[in-house]
C-alpha cells in the first residue's frame, strides 16, 4: 500500500487537465458544424430542385392538365417540393446571419433562434409537406391504374410506398443528425 506522501507526489506530477476547451476551439468547431449544415442545405435544395424539374417535365410530357385528378396530384407534389425548397433557402439565409465573430452571448442567442427555426421546419413543416406529397402521389394512382397494366401498376404502388417508407426513415435519421449539430451550436455559451 502506498503512503500518503507517495500518493501526494503522484498527484502533484499530473499535468493540468484540459477539460475546458478554449474559445478558439469552440469557434472552430462551430464553424465546422456550420459548414456541414450549409452543405446539407445545398444538397437538399439541389435534390429537391431536380425532383421538381423532373415532375414539371413529366407534367408537360404527359399533358397532365388534361386529367383533373392527375393534374391535382402532380400540382400538389410540385408545390410541396417548391415549398420545401423555399424553406431551405430561408434557412440558409438565416444560417448566414449566424456570425461566429459576434460576442458569445449574441452568438448563443442567434444559434438558439436558428435552432428553434429548424425545429419548426423538422417537426411541423416537414411531416406536413411529406404527408401532403404522399397524398399527391395517391391522387396519381387512379390514373396509373387506368392507363398501365396491372403488373406495372402494382410495381408503381409497391415501389412508390416502399420508397416513401425508406426515404422517410432516411429523412428521420438525417434530421436527428442535423438537430444534434444544431444542439451543439445552441449550447455554445
Amino acid at each position: 500500500m502506498k503512503t500518503f506522501e507517495e500518493l501526494q507526489d503522484t498527484w502533484n506530477q499530473q499535468t493540468e487537465s484540459n477539460l475546458k476547451p478554449e474559445a478558439t476551439d469552440l469557434i472552430q468547431k462551430a464553424e465546422a458544424h456550420t459548414k456541414m449544415i450549409k452543405r446539407n442545405h445545398f444538397w437538399t435544395r439541389l435534390i429537391l430542385s431536380l425532383s421538381s424539374i423532373l415532375l414539371i417535365a413529366y407534367y408537360i410530357w404527359v399533358a397532365a392538365y388534361k386529367h383533373t385528378i392527375f393534374n391535382i396530384g402532380l400540382c400538389i407534389m410540385i408545390t410541396m417540393l417548391l415549398l420545401r425548397i423555399i424553406l431551405e433557402w430561408v434557412s440558409e439565409k438565416k444560417l448566414e446571419n449566424l456570425k461566429s465573430d459576434a460576442t458569445l452571448i449574441e452568438y448563443s442567442k442567434q444559434a438558439h433562434q436558428f435552432y428553434s427555426w429548424r425545429k419548426k421546419i423538422h417537426y411541423i413543416f416537414t411531416p406536413v409537406i411529406y404527408l401532403v406529397y404522399i397524398a399527391g402521389f395517391i391522387f396519381l394512382l387512379p390514373v396509373f391504374k387506368a392507363n398501365f397494366s396491372h403488373g406495372f401498376y402494382l410495381y408503381i404502388l409497391i415501389s412508390g410506398f416502399g420508397f416513401f417508407l425508406i426515404f422517410g426513415l432516411f429523412m428521420i435519421r438525417k434530421i436527428k443528425k442535423e438537430l444534434a449539430l444544431l444542439q451543439f451550436l445552441k449550447n455554445i455559451s
